[in-house]
């Protein structure tokens, strides 16, 4: 009978292995809304989120986890096969995205979304859209965001037929119930185009739109925006990338 009672000890428990907390759900569902995201933009987010104390690492930078915690954590997620990552461009950080178990496992929550893997063409663009929602969220974490993954999914459960509009690279609600359309502007269009652009959203029913741009980008948008009517002007404001600090 001691033998037994021994063996019954040393048994493996059925639950052993990666286990998801609170702090999982959240974060991966921030990128199933973002399409993807580096590791270095991962460790603000994942810092952001609160863990169970006998989980929660102590941090080396206020407001970021190590990169050793974060490369850790994305391990843990791949290998229950939950996230693919990839480094697109040497000596840039892991890109990490949720494969299809992943956006199911999320799909409660946001709806199941379709599988998607990035591009090295899109990179940059989502680099800098997560940069400017990790920076809007710093400034006011009440706000709510509807990604543009989650626009288009909309769109897709509209009758077939007919011209959507121009899908914005997100749509903020505040605290009052305005609509916000924001843009991420990192190259700069031909001026018929920007200007077809900002006249369809000055006219939709987004009370502001923001335009977040990078280099060049940041003078040919206020121009236009200069060129428009007076009572379109006041919904727009531009703001410069590289003043999005984030801590």
């Amino acid at each position: 009978m001691p033998e037994d009672k021994e063996a019954r000890q040393r048994k493996p428990r059925a639950d052993r292995g990666p286990r998801l907390t609170d702090r999982d759900f959240s974060t991966l569902a921030w990128i199933a809304e973002q399409y993807a995201i580096c590791a270095d933009h991962l460790a603000i987010l994942l810092a952001r989120h609160s863990e169970p104390k006998e989980y929660e690492p102590k941090q080396k930078v206020r407001g970021e986890l190590t990169m050793q915690r974060t490369t850790e954590i994305i391990k843990r997620w791949e290998h229950i096969g939950l996230v693919e990552r990839k480094v697109f461009n040497y000596g840039d950080p892991t890109w990490v995205w949720l494969t299809a178990q992943g956006l199911h496992l999320v799909s409660e929550q946001l709806g199941l979304f379709r599988s998607h893997s990035p591009v090295a063409a899109l990179i940059n663009h989502y680099y800098w859209t997560n940069h400017a929602r990790l920076y809007i969220e710093q400034q006011d974490p009440n706000l709510e965001w509807q990604s543009e993954r989650e626009i288009k999914a909309g769109y897709e459960k509209l009758q077939s037929g007919g011209r959507r509009p121009h899908t914005p690279d997100a749509i903020i609600i505040n605290d009052k119930g305005q609509r916000i359309a924001l843009e991420v502007e990192l190259s700069t269009k031909t001026y018929s185009r920007l200007e077809k652009i900002l006249l369809e959203l000055a006219t939709s029913d987004y009370q502001y739109i923001w335009y977040f741009t990078l280099g060049r980008a940041k003078e040919v948008a206020r121009n236009a925006i200069h060129n428009m009517d007076a009572e379109y002007r006041y919904k727009f404001s531009v703001h410069p990338m590289e003043d999005l600090k984030l801590k």
